[in-house]
């Protein structure tokens, strides 16, 4: 087996893995979003914001229970948007390389 082929096998590989890592966490964020929404609930207390000066500014449970549920929104935002790019990447980087690999005979 040549070095080029060697590096085409061990590309396509590692963006195949990055390919289902992707998958995983949209199957993991759809699960926890539609199929199981307790697990995605934070069971820790959260505590009162604290001012620079010290004091704790609006200990308010239902803001804070607000500004936890878009927090936990933003997250599920954000881990959507990695997966999603994981795979748009992942995708033509495996064909790409793949390709040439077993053009490469």
């Amino acid at each position: 087996m040549s070095l080029k082929k060697a590096y085409l096998y061990l590309v396509s590989v590692i963006s195949m893995v990055i390919w289902v890592i992707g998958a995983i966490m949209l199957l993991n964020l759809a699960l926890k979003t539609w199929v199981f929404p307790k697990a995605d609930q934070n069971y820790y207390s959260t505590a009162c914001p604290v001012a620079p000066d010290g004091k704790s500014v609006n200990c308010d449970e239902a803001v804070l229970k607000k500004q936890s549920e878009e927090n936990r929104a933003a997250q599920k935002q954000s881990d959507a948007a990695q997966a999603i790019a994981m795979i748009v990447i992942a995708t033509p980087v495996w064909y790409f390389h793949w390709r040439l690999a077993k053009r490469e005979v």
